[in-house]
Formats: C-alpha cells, structure tokens, sequence
C-alpha cells in the first residue's frame, strides 16, 4: 500500500508540473537535407592524384662514396636505384677479349643511406609518393649480381635496418622484388631462378614495413612462394591483411604480345588472379617499347586492352603509354558495365587510359543540412563513383574541413576511399559535430583525403582531386560539397563545446583551433585564390600575361600566366642577382621530366604548372645566393615549345627584392568557457626557429614564452583577447590575435535542462515531454536532474522542488 501510495503522489506530481501550460504535440527534428547545387558531371581533366597514374622515373645510380642527392618532382616517383657498383658482377672489368672480370662486393655504406635519405626528404618537399626497385643493373648486363646471394641478402637487410622505409612509409607506395637480373627484371641473372625469386619475396616482405605492398616480376614468382599450382592460380584469394595479400606485379612488358614478353603462361587466368590481388596491392609497368612486336598480336587493341586494364586495376604506368592509342577515339563501343564513362566519348583511346590510371573519384550526389545550429550537427550525404582502373592501395587520411572567407578548422573522419572500388558508387553519411564558437553565417564544407603525414604548413599536398568542375579549392587540397548556414545558439552546453569532430564513427575529436590560407602561396600550379597572388604581388604584366613575385623565410615564389598553346612547353626561369653583379641564373623545367640548371644543384627547386599558369619555389641559400634583401635586378619567366623548333610562345621580366618576413598560419577565433576548463591556443608560422611572447588584451603574460598558451583553470579573470607576438632569429616581429575568449560560465545549475542559465518552467517541459514521449530528447541535454544515472520520475520531483523555489 505504501508503494502504490508513493507512485499515486509522484503521478499527481508530474501532471501538476506537465500542467504548468498547454503542450502541443513535439515536431520532429528537421532531418532534411538541401542539395549542394554540385554540378555532378565528370570532367575530362587530366588529374594527377598520389600513388596512381603516369610515374616520373628516377634512374638513379649510386656508388661506393658517391650517393648523390636527387630532388625528384612528380606524382609518383619510380626510384630506379641502381647499386651494381657495390656489386662485383657488375663493378668488374672487361678485357681485350670482352671478357668480363669478377669485381669486388661491397656492403652499402653510410654514404648511401645519407644520399636516399635526403633524397627521399626533398620528396616529401616536393609532394612526390615513392615507388622503389634496387636493382644492380642498369645496362641489362646479364648476371650483375654480387657473388653469393647472402651478399644479396645482406644488402636488403642492411636497407631494413637503416630504417630508411620505416621512416618514409607515409610516402612509399610499393616496393618492388627487383634487384636480381639484368635491370633488376628478375630475368639473365645468377639468381633469377623460381626458387631463388621466392627467396626474394621473403627477404623483401621482412625488409619493408607490413602497411606497404611489394611487387613481382611474374605471377609464377608467387605461386612459387605461395606453394600452388600454375593452373589453379585464378581461384586463389589472399586472405585480406596477410603476407599475400600485399603481393602485386610489376610488367615491364606490357601489352608487348599476347603472354606481354613472357609475363603470363596463361594471359586469361594469371590476369584473373591479378584481378583479385590488387584491390590490396599494386599492379603496373611500362608498355613494351617494340610496338611493331606487339600489333602482331590484338591484346594491345582497345577493345582487348581497356576491359582488362579494369579488370587487372591497372594503377600506374612509366609514362610511355602507345602513341597509337591517340588514332582511337573512345565512344559507347569502349563501355564497361558498372561504369559510366560517356563523359569521355570524342576524347582519344590515349587520353582514356591516361586519365583512368588508378582511381578516378566523381562525386556523384552531395546533400547537406541546410542549417546548424552552433556547436550542434552537421550531416553530409554524398556518393562517390570511381570511374578509374584501380582503388587506392595505400590508405589516406580523411579530414573534414569547414572553411569561411578563407580561414577554416579541421578534423578526421572515417572514411576509407580503399574500399571505393573500381566500376562502384560508394555512398558515405557523415554527422559533424561543429564547433560551439563557430562564427554564425555562410560556412562551406570540404572533404580532403590525402597521403602522408602532412603539417598545417602543407596539408594540400598529395591531396585527392575529384574529377568535378568547380569543386576543387587547390589552397586547401579538399573537394567542395556545399555550403550551410551556422546559426547562433543561447544553450551554454553546445556553446562552450569547443570541438569539431565525427559523431557516428570513432574518430578522435579535434580543438577547433582556426587557420588561414590567405596570403599564402600553395606551389600547386594553379592560382589556388584570390589572395594567393594579388596586386600586391604584381610584379610585371602585359595584356592578360602577368607575372607575380612573393616569399617566405625559406623560398621566392615565382607565378606567371602566359596565354599559350604550347604541345610540349618548356618552362624557364632567369634571375639576375644584384649582389652579386647581376650574376645569371638559369633553370627549365620540360614537358617530358627534363631539368636543366646552369649553377649546379637545384636542390629544393620545384616547379609545378597547369595549362597557362606556372609557379616556381627556389630555396633560400647558395642554390642562386637568395636571402632576405637580396636585390634581383631581373626575373624572366618564358614558355618556349620544344615540338616547335623551341619557338617562345611568351614571356615576362620584372624586378623584386626579397623581403624579410614569415608566415603565419593560425587564424583569430571567439570563444565561450566554463569555470575550470583547460584551454590551450597555439601559434603556427613557417619559421623554423623563433621566440614568442602572448598578450592578454596587449598585457604581457609572465612566462608566455613557447608556441603554445594553456589557460589551466579557467575564470572570468581569463577573458579577453589573446594575441602572440613572433618574433624570427633574424628579429622581425609579428603579432597577431589569436583568440577572443568572451565569457567564462559559472557551474551548471542542476535542473537547468537547457543551459540557458535558468532552471523554471522551459526545463520542466522539456523533461515531461521526454518522460511521457512526446519528445525522443536531445543528445546535448542532461535530463537526469538526480544525478542517479536514470532519467525516470524521481528527476521529475526532483526539478519540480527546484522550480518551486525558484
């Protein structure tokens, strides 16, 4: 009796406070998404993502105290790294006679691994990934190997224990087998038997990291390692993660017959097998270089080739695809089902296969919340169709980004593009979690996945572009998916929630720290903005050509946009440097990979280009003795075409003198903290080395001297605005405002539901209408007033005395 008296009063209790006023009926929450206005028609543009498509080859030869130091440019980046002279199949000598001399075997030395080392290094500068293949010849000499195949294998372990692929295995996409045989093809050589080679994988699987994929030669080479059969190799599946599973093919003798030089015993089942291998690993070479060979067979013929690039994830090529290719024109006739690629009908066979090596992400369809709240959801639905051969082997990072008026936050998502697979459309549902102290207005929202391990300095580089016109932001590296409207909110939960993060995955949450790219030259070839090269950099111009002129603490940055239509442009660069007696300076940069420079090493040189657009980067330093003040009498930019007798088709020439300064990343933000909170603000800038000092409202804080300012225990003595000042080795000085923090709350009351600092009737409603079910609640709303870990009727009483008191 006395329990059911207990359930009669609370009863009457709830209805007294549920009766406080009418209630309608709760609405459900608006879940409904807009549209982008995305224009989800694929482009025929050539794109040039990481790890897939053309290779820039390096043949790159070291010797016994002679490793130079390379400064590759390119997507991706075939190291053929020749090591015969430490080998004495390949170091000997040859007699009268043409008798060849047994040289000496060397172990690889200290040289050697500085020289790959800082080669490997200007490649992260230059946004290049990396494909390797050792090798110890380069001439195809037959049997160039070291005397026993324990030197062989003292060799990969001594690359093992260098640590030079652990260090770099953000950027290394494959290694291949390689070393044994003439040119390292595994074929002429003293060691290039099936046993042998199976050897081989073992010691190359041990010698790189378990996250990158090696090659081989031959698809027998892993029947031989796996123990199976020739014949039953095309119902082989690699159970996903182990050692298998990470084995491709390298083909150096593509579409070069109908077995591609010896390649395949059987074309029809060894491809079937490839087929299933390189979803997890590579599969790629270069065309065979004897077309005439190859049209006596009718596997290089489009309507052989193309289905079987797609069914063999066909994901780079050594830029040498056949010219033929170009008398082809793609149409309905080249279709594969699952795929749609009607936007190439009219283009070349030749430009098809170019734009389709590796993957080849259209965004198809990208809806977005209308509206968010501050520091509540944002949802994003949009699908992906993979028009390209393969998917990505390596995995890439996945960020999310929310940029307004160039200034933006970022955070990691889920998603995993390795499983956009090939002739599919992947659909991805993301739910944000914005942050509390996002400005209210118009934010636009981007995805950027990308490979290697990137700072905020050059998170654009070797970034996935979709193949969608007007999408594309080149400062940001990231693919545009629409724009939504933050709203401002009164809930002191959500305002105070200064993170950005995925809610539906186990991504880890991100402090919405805010940075900018204005005023910041991105070397991506292109004008990545509006205030990436402005007015204020204008150095030259003439008519619609123009040339413009920046720099940083580290490098001059040279931009020009020549009107031309070059076939094979070459692009020059001529300084004349003032101190030093206007000495002259010369570099080129040709269509086919070619560097030409008039000084020496062009280390830390880069230059990237897109239609009538060029930029340059040179280094601080001895390279052309640039530093800050440096007066340059005369900078010359000039497109000549090599196809036509090396006509110049436009040219540009001004004068700059280099300014001493840096830049800075981070960007202002306002915030809103609780009593107690631990708050840190962190200052980017492109300096190497420099001293700080923070401010609170231009008052000097004692001790504020590193990067980084932490508020340990926040209060309402912490508000104001925070700015650093930075100051370079060389003393100049910037500083900027960093954070505005606007408010610091006092302890939550208990009962105040809403977080609008009152506890009274709103919250009882809220409350009631969760307990009876006329609302399914809000996620940013506590409703158990008693703290008892049950949201039941006991909390009703509980908020109704605190009401009545209130």
């Amino acid at each position: 009796m006395k329990y059911k008296k207990i359930i009669s009063v609370l009863t009457a209790t709830l209805c007294s406070v549920a009766m406080i006023k009418p209630i309608e009926p709760v609405a459900e929450e608006k879940n409904a998404l807009t549209d982008s206005g995305i224009d989800y028609t694929e482009t025929t543009e050539t794109i040039n993502n990481p790890g897939a498509g053309y290779t820039s080859t390096l043949w790159y030869t070291c010797k016994p105290g002679d490793t130079p130091v390379k400064n590759p440019s390119g997507n991706l980046v075939l190291m053929f790294i020749n090591i015969g002279a430490f080998s004495s199949g390949a170091n000997g000598t040859i007699t009268e006679d043409g008798t060849y001399v047994e040289g000496k075997d060397y172990d690889l030395d200290e040289t050697f691994f500085n020289g790959l080392r800082a080669t490997f290094e200007n490649c992260r500068i230059n946004g290049c990934t990396i494909a390797l293949r050792f090798r110890y010849d380069e001439n195809g000499k037959s049997n160039p190997e070291p005397a026993t195949f324990e030197q062989v294998k003292k060799h990969i372990t001594q690359i093992k224990e260098s640590g030079i692929l652990e260090e770099y295995k953000d950027l290394i996409m494959f290694v291949e087998t390689g070393f044994v045989g003439a040119w390292g093809e595994q074929h002429s050589g003293k060691y290039t038997s099936l046993e042998y080679k199976a050897q081989l994988v073992d010691a190359i699987l041990d010698m790189t990291p378990d996250d990158i994929p090696i090659t081989v030669r031959t698809p027998n080479t892993f029947a031989k390692w796996a123990g199976i059969e020739m014949s039953e190799i095309d119902k082989w599946k690699s159970e996903p993660g182990s050692d298998a599973a990470r084995i491709g093919i390298y083909n150096d003798g593509y579409m070069g017959s109908d077995s591609d030089l010896g390649t395949y015993s059987n074309r029809e089942k060894e491809t079937s097998w490839i087929g299933n291998q390189t979803v997890s690993s590579y599969f790629g070479g270069e065309f065979s270089g004897n077309l005439e060979w190859a049209q006596k067979y009718d596997t290089y013929l489009p309507e052989n080739a193309i289905p079987e690039m797609y069914k063999t994830h066909l994901s780079y090529i050594n830029s040498n695809i056949y010219n033929l290719y170009k008398e082809y024109i793609f149409g309905e006739q080249y279709d594969i089902d699952n795929a749609d690629n009607s936007a190439y009908y009219g283009e070349t066979v030749f430009k098809f296969i170019r734009d389709h090596l590796g993957y080849r992400f259209v965004l198809r369809n990208s809806d977005l919340s209308e509206s968010v709240e501050q520091g509540n959801t944002l949802k994003l639905d949009f699908s992906i169709e993979n028009t390209g051969f393969a998917n990505p082997i390596r995995q890439q990072k996945a960020e999310i980004i929310l940029e307004k008026d160039g200034e933006y936050t970022v955070a990691e998502i889920d998603t995993d593009t390795r499983k956009w697979y090939s002739c599919s459309v992947s659909n991805e549902k993301l739910d944000i979690k914005i942050p509390g102290n996002l400005e209210v207005g118009k934010w636009n929202a981007y995805v950027r996945f990308s490979i290697g391990n990137q700072d905020i300095s050059n998170g654009y580089k070797r970034s996935v572009r979709f193949a969608n016109n007007d999408t594309w932001n080149a400062s940001l590296g990231a693919n545009y998916l629409g724009s939504f409207n933050v709203t401002p909110t009164n809930n002191k939960t959500l305002l105070t929630d200064n993170t950005i993060y995925q809610k539906n995955s186990e991504s880890p949450a991100s402090d919405s720290n805010m940075y900018t790219v204005n005023n910041i030259v991105m070397l991506d070839g292109v004008r990545s903005g509006d205030s990436e090269w402005n007015d204020n950099t204008l150095a030259a111009e003439d008519g619609n050509n123009k040339l413009y002129i920046s720099n940083d603490d580290k490098y001059l940055y040279i931009m020009a946009e020549i009107i031309q239509e070059s076939q094979a442009p070459v692009y020059n660069l001529q300084i004349k440097n003032g101190d030093e007696n206007n000495k002259f300076y010369w570099i080129y940069y040709a269509s086919n990979g070619f560097v030409y420079f008039n000084n020496g090493s062009y280390d830390g040189c880069e230059c990237k280009r897109s239609g009538n657009y060029v930029e340059f980067k040179i280094p601080f330093g001895s390279v052309m003795n640039i530093y800050p003040n440096t007066e340059l009498t005369s900078v010359r930019v000039s497109i000549q075409d090599s196809a036509n007798e090396w006509v110049n088709m436009g040219e540009l020439t001004g004068s700059y003198t280099v300014t001493d300064t840096f830049y800075v990343y981070s960007a202002n933000r306002s915030v809103y903290l609780n009593e107690g909170d631990l708050f840190t603000i962190k200052a980017e800038c492109s300096l190497n080395s420099a001293s700080y000092q923070w401010y609170n409202n231009d008052k000097k804080i004692i001790g504020a001297d590193s990067s980084e300012y932490t508020i340990k225990n926040a209060s309402k003595n912490d508000t104001g605005v925070y700015s650093v000042k930075i100051t370079s080795e060389n003393g100049v000085e910037r500083t900027v405002n960093l954070c505005n923090i606007i408010d610091v709350f006092g302890s939550e009351l208990q009962g105040d539901i809403n977080a609008d600092g009152i506890v009274d009737y709103k919250d009882s409603e809220l409350l009631s209408d969760y307990l009876v079910g006329r609302s399914s609640g809000n996620s940013n709303y506590n409703y158990d007033i008693n703290a008892d870990e049950e949201t039941d009727i006991f909390d009703m009483v509980c908020l109704r005395n605190k009401t009545s008191a209130t």
